[in-house]
């Protein structure tokens, strides 16, 4: 099965049936529903079940994200879904579905934000007024800025080749930054899981930091826990490869293929961190 999976992906969404085509009323009693499918998800240990089934699901969310004046919550929905899938299931041959995905969900994201009239005016501001706007959310907004950072970033790394997409890198950054002074704890640490990696993969001389990457990861540990392997095969992936240290890189991986019981609530994201760590083992003598 392909699978590639970034190491951003905090939360992997649902997969479903029903009308693509859902309006009104309708739509927004379906906002919260939304969010009780992804926890239902979850627990689903068959990723190849989960990537038959994801793309009734995007239909279905992508229908209610274009009706008229859609939920924030069901945009919400919508862009976690197509970054999801995206970033779960399209492999590197596949960059312009990908990229398409994740555009999709960053406009989604762009939409909530915008109702923010301070950040609506500075979207397109130098970078100064623009950071200076994104100051303006608050914790409530932590959500809206993880979720659109999240397909922003994977939507540049999927557009590496494009200078115009590179040089948006600093506005994305910005939101996640937000995220990590509003709501820290989000998501298990998602912005600390961001940062960790952020700081590992920088140049030399031009921005690692591998104290930085080691303390944001420790943080996401303490607050996710041992069940959280996802974190793990990151952790491997990008602090212990770019530190060199092929013992920690083994060790950890090793450690998430270990033999354990899943809480149900992490069954798809470990499966799929197995998925992870199971193809970066295979590839230890090309990185060390």
């Amino acid at each position: 099965m392909r699978n590639r999976l970034f190491p951003i992906v905090l939360v992997l969404a649902a997969a479903g049936s029903g009308c693509a085509v859902i309006r009104g009323g309708v739509g927004r009693a379906m906002a919260p529903m939304a969010a009780d499918l992804a926890a239902s998800l979850q627990r689903q240990s068959d990723v190849e079940l989960v990537r038959e089934g994801a793309p009734a699901y995007l239909l279905l969310l992508d229908g209610l994200a274009d009706s008229k004046s859609p939920q924030p919550q069901l945009l919400l929905a919508a862009a976690e879904a197509n970054t999801a899938y995206a970033m779960a299931f399209l492999d590197q041959t596949e960059r312009e579905r990908a990229r398409a995905f994740h555009a999709r969900a960053r406009e989604y994201g762009l939409d909530v934000l915008r109702r923010n009239r301070r950040f609506r005016a500075a979207e397109r501001a130098p970078l100064m007024d623009y950071e200076a706007a994104v100051r303006s959310f608050r914790k409530r907004d932590a959500p809206a800025l993880f979720t659109t950072a999240t397909a922003w970033i994977n939507w540049i790394l999927a557009s590496s080749d494009s200078v115009e997409a590179l040089a948006q890198l600093g506005r994305a950054v910005a939101l996640m930054q937000r995220v990590l002074e509003l709501d820290p704890d989000y998501r298990m640490g998602g912005a600390h899981l961001f940062f960790g990696l952020y700081y590992a993969v920088q140049p030399l001389g031009a921005g690692r930091d591998m104290q930085k990457a080691q303390a944001h990861f420790q943080r996401v540990f303490e607050l996710a826990g041992p069940d959280y392997l996802l974190a793990r095969v990151t952790y491997a992936e990008y602090y212990a490869r770019y530190a060199f240290d092929r013992e920690l890189f083994e060790a950890t991986l090793k450690e998430v293929l270990a033999p354990r019981e899943d809480p149900p609530d992490f069954r798809l994201m470990n499966a799929v961190a197995r998925l992870r760590a199971q193809a970066l083992l295979a590839r230890v003598e090309e990185f060390f």
